[in-house]
């Protein structure tokens, strides 16, 4: 067979399409949204104007629109019809599905810790856990559920793995709307709040198997709270 003269040679790069650069302000609009989700800042069922959107952030209603899709499709936000896109207001159903993947997320990087692959960072957690006691005291209990998703999300890291820390971390910022569904959030927070201590003194003291336990029983008895929010959630 005759090779087109218009082939370059194997391993030719010179026709590759240039990068274009990222992120694109799609992006990074939707980057700005979904952080404000995770830091509590947005509440379920809060509407986003297009309009309104799209001042605040300096950019077109079409990159407006652009950054919706991609967070209706990370099952942050939601369109109603004749009413427009706004925060999304999670399931039973939606708390189940993210606590059997916090399960397998979780609970494997724990596992990885045990048989010695990789440790936990030890000194990230004991920081995350102080600044969440700060706040407790100080009442701010959104920041409260802030420095529990990093509390977790920094023993999912433990699996030394971008891809299931991007996923990961979007799963965490959907269950924000979820902690957001509590009527009383000191009530909501304080318990898992001792809780993560305890699991950090097990890891800090070497006692990984009763880590693993505490974990274990924490991912069980949090999740009958935020069906229970969700469910009774009326905003």
């Amino acid at each position: 067979m005759v090779k087109s003269s218009e082939s370059g040679p194997p391993g030719d790069m010179s026709d590759l399409p240039a990068l274009q650069p990222l992120p694109t302000a799609a992006e990074r609009a939707a980057d700005v949204i979904r952080q404000n989700i995770f830091e509590g800042r947005f509440t379920p069922g809060t509407a986003l104007p297009e309009a309104t959107l799209s001042r605040a952030l300096r950019v077109s209603r079409n990159t407006v629109r652009e950054a919706f899709r991609t967070l209706i499709g990370e099952h942050l936000l939601a369109y109603e019809t004749h009413k427009g896109v706004m925060v999304r207001r999670l399931t039973a159903d939606d708390v189940r599905d993210i606590y059997k993947l916090r399960r397998m997320f979780e609970l494997t990087a724990i596992d990885l810790a045990i048989g010695g692959h990789h440790g936990l960072e030890v000194v990230e957690l004991s920081e995350i856990v102080a600044a969440a006691e700060q706040a407790a005291e100080d009442g701010l209990w959104s920041e409260v559920g802030t420095a529990n998703l990093r509390f977790h999300a920094a023993v999912v890291e433990t699996h030394r793995s971008d891809r299931i820390n991007e996923i990961f971390r979007r799963l965490m910022t959907e269950l924000r709307l979820g902690f957001l569904a509590a009527e009383d959030p000191a009530s909501f927070h304080g318990p898992f709040l001792v809780r993560n201590r305890r699991i950090h003194d097990y890891v800090a003291g070497g006692r990984m198997m009763e880590a693993r336990q505490e974990l274990a029983a924490y991912l069980d008895d949090a999740e009958g709270p935020v069906v229970r929010a969700v469910q009774g959630f009326q905003g």
